[in-house]
């Protein structure tokens, strides 16, 4: 006995070194691997590669991009599934070709050169560029959209292989534009824009074999709630939400700024806007950070961005004030100055964004208003902006800017997703658009999106609205609310059901399975800002206020009865005694 008990130890030990490496080893297998290689002219991660990014991290987080000139042997190892995304016309060199012909899983060819990988892609043969007006799933013509003439690669597509998408033009004019044989796809199109992502998001559950629940998930979002919009307005949407039972974001911006004035205005000024917002709170509304002030120099909050200079067309790289002077590497004497520069740049950026999401996330907190997610204000921000915020929160919300270089680059996804260079933010993407004021097919074009995004089988359904706006507009929303209503499938998003995650100093928020579960020193926080100790100390000092004018009320009330009372008995004892009754 004593015996087997001093081997125990060893024995444990030695089935614990046995069995983890193939447990850990089965866990890996379940989600895929890829390598995206990829021809471009800028031979650097774009706008494009991140418009597949955003694909293909829906089925993945584990992904990696190479050009065709840095990638080598060695990145295969342990890949799954690879991707060549042929965004411009390339010769490919004899090792780039071997390497991917000669990969044993999975292979998807994207636009140009194709063509040069043969022993592969033997089953096309690409023919010509040709125009289409329609693109289509094959399997159910119903699932179709109308375009603008637009090229794509017309291709022969050899016995044995199956056409899962086709574009057309006009009638009884046909071209295959994603084929699969066994397990290699071709794709004839370089573009990854809004409808071809829609179609290549629904046909890559085919390529990865995972054929998630057909069911939407959706949301709509009340947008940019600061501190002088209309708290009655505000009620109308969510009461009308409630009665239909449907849980809802609201994007909230902490501080409105008056462009004239440059006056300041908080929740804590607003206190019926902030009862409304922890009603929202309350009754299936989660609250989103839409930034802290939505402007930058002198522009109106709700108006003006915060997270880039628009002005520039560049990140915050400078305040607000500051004069705006970016230097190139020809300006510095060796490149490592020109790196040091550049790392400055970023820690402006940093500090900026630190600063503005923690203060944001601080003062909802103080006023027991608790944000899940983050919304850059008009989705701009640049690719370091999104990784900074991702040290802050778990989830975002909306579109996203693809390019540092323009902000008009950006674009969203057709399902939920964790694309790579979020990092490890979730992307819960806005498909459907709102109801612009200015816009008078506004509701139809909303209306067109439901119907196209519901093309992929697991397609989100996401658009939002201004609360603030006139009865007319309150009824094209409620318009587009009974549309929504009617699509099968459809599992509205309660942020509060899912897990999230939001950390700044001192402030701790957290969401999972319908409970936010919040964490505040709030002795560290009252140090962090005066204000935030003063709105409690009024607070308090207001129902002490309204509690002795309560209890004063109650005794002059009291008082009065007492009066009239005994005024009463008293002319009934006169009355008595007129009369003899009394004495």
């Amino acid at each position: 006995m004593r015996y087997m008990l001093s081997i125990l130890p060893i024995i444990l030990f030695s089935l614990y070194i046995s069995i983890t490496p193939q447990q850990l080893n089965a866990e890996s297998k379940d989600e895929p691997v890829v390598l995206v290689v990829y021809s471009s002219k800028s031979g650097t991660v774009d706008e494009h590669q991140r418009l597949l990014d955003m694909l293909i991290g829906h089925f993945t987080s584990s992904i990696t991009f190479k050009h065709t000139s840095e990638v080598r042997e060695a990145d295969f190892e342990h890949v799954t599934h690879v991707f060549y995304y042929g965004q411009s016309k390339e010769h490919l060199s004899t090792e780039i070709k071997q390497m991917i012909e000669q990969f044993n899983g999975t292979v998807t060819a994207i636009g140009f050169n194709a063509d040069q990988l043969q022993e592969r892609f033997s089953f096309i043969e690409l023919v010509s560029e040709e125009l289409v007006t329609k693109i289509s799933l094959r399997s159910d013509e119903e699932k179709s959209v109308s375009i603008m003439p637009d090229t794509i690669l017309n291709v022969n597509v050899t016995t044995g292989s199956d056409v899962l998408v086709k574009g057309s033009y006009g009638k009884g004019v046909e071209y295959p534009l994603f084929i699969t044989n066994g397990n290699t796809h071709y794709y004839g199109t370089s573009k990854l824009e809004p409808p071809f992502s829609i179609f290549l998001g629904e046909v890559l559950h085919e390529v990865f074999a995972m054929d998630h629940s057909h069911e939407h998930p959706a949301y709509i979002r009340l947008e940019d709630i600061h501190p002088l919009v209309e708290p009655e307005k505000v009620m109308k949407v969510a009461k009308e939400l409630k009665r239909r039972d449907i849980p809802y974001m609201v994007a909230v911006i902490p501080v409105y700024t008056n462009p004239d004035t440059k006056e300041r205005h908080y929740f804590k000024d607003s206190p019926q806007l902030l009862k409304a917002l922890k009603y929202i709170q309350d009754n299936g509304g989660s609250i989103v950070l839409h930034g802290y002030t939505h402007q930058f120099r002198d522009d109106e909050t709700g108006e003006g961005f915060e997270f880039w200079d628009v002005d520039h067309n560049m990140p915050i790289y400078h305040g607000p004030d500051d004069e705006v002077l970016i230097k190139t590497e020809n300006e510095f004497d060796t490149p490592l100055e020109y790196e040091n520069y550049l790392e400055e740049l970023l820690a402006f950026e940093n500090e900026y964004i630190e600063s503005k999401l923690t203060r944001g996330v601080q003062e909802l907190a103080n006023y027991g208003i608790y944000p899940l997610a983050f919304e850059a204000p008009h989705y701009t921000m640049s690719q370091n902006g999104y990784a900074q915020t991702s040290q802050y929160f778990s989830t975002y919300v909306g579109q996203i800017q693809l390019s540092d270089d323009n902000w008009e680059i950006m674009n969203t996804s057709p399902y939920i997703t964790t694309p790579t260079f979020l990092e490890g933010m979730l992307l819960l993407p806005e498909t459907i658009g709102f109801i612009d004021k200015v816009d008078p097919k506004a509701v139809e074009k909303m209306i067109q999106n439901i119907h196209d995004y519901s093309i992929v089988r697991d397609g989100i359904i996401a658009g939002f609205y201004h609360p603030f706006l006139d009865e007319d507009h309150f009824e094209k929303f409620t318009k587009v609310l009974d549309e929504l209503e009617q699509i099968e499938g459809l599992q509205w998003i309660d942020l509060k059901q899912m897990n999230n995650n939001v950390q700044v100093e001192h402030v701790h928020i957290k969401s999972e399975n319908g409970e936010v579960i919040v964490d505040i020193d709030r002795l560290k926080l009252f140090f962090t800002s005066i204000d935030f100790l003063l709105y409690h100390i009024k607070k308090v000092a207001v129902n002490a206020t309204w509690l002795m004018v309560g209890a004063g009320t109650v005794a002059v009330t009291l008082f009065i009865s007492y009066i009239v009372i005994t005024r009463k008995r008293s002319r009934k004892s006169i009355y008595y005694k007129r009369r003899g009754i009394i004495g």
